[in-house]
């Protein structure tokens, strides 16, 4: 089967939101668009668990550009150290800016095509 990403974006109230993505097929290097964002905000943290597949770990990174891993300039948040369940808080929020509210996350899974993968974001608005 081919990879695909179910993104939710939920408003949870105030200018808070949930970000929920569901992943099927994952690799390495499969990647969901997260739309629909502010243009700035601020992400609390970010949850991850590798359900099931051939992977053993998982390493996710959430950035403001396509291929978030590549470079430090595109990367917002990234996972410290691989494993099969993570859940980062970060310690005073990490702000962003994307002129088209949109961000990229990468799981990042070790090994495999057939992964299936749960993460979950919280995520405000504005940087009050």
């Amino acid at each position: 089967m081919a990879y695909t990403a179910t993104v939710q974006v939920n408003p949870i109230g105030s200018g808070d939101f949930e970000v929920l993505i569901t992943e099927n097929d994952a690799e390495a290097t499969s990647e969901a668009t997260i739309p629909g964002l502010p243009i700035k905000g601020r992400i609390w943290s970010m949850a991850a668990q590798l359900v099931s597949g051939a992977g053993s770990t998982i390493d996710p990174v959430l950035g403001h550009l396509t291929n978030p891993a590549a470079s430090g300039m595109t990367k917002l948040l990234e996972n410290d150290t691989a494993a099969a369940g993570v859940h980062n808080v970060a310690i005073g929020p990490v702000p962003y800016y994307d002129a088209d509210g949109v961000l990229f996350h990468r799981s990042g899974v070790d090994s495999g095509t057939n992964n299936v993968i749960q993460t979950r974001y919280l995520i405000s608005s504005s940087w009050r």
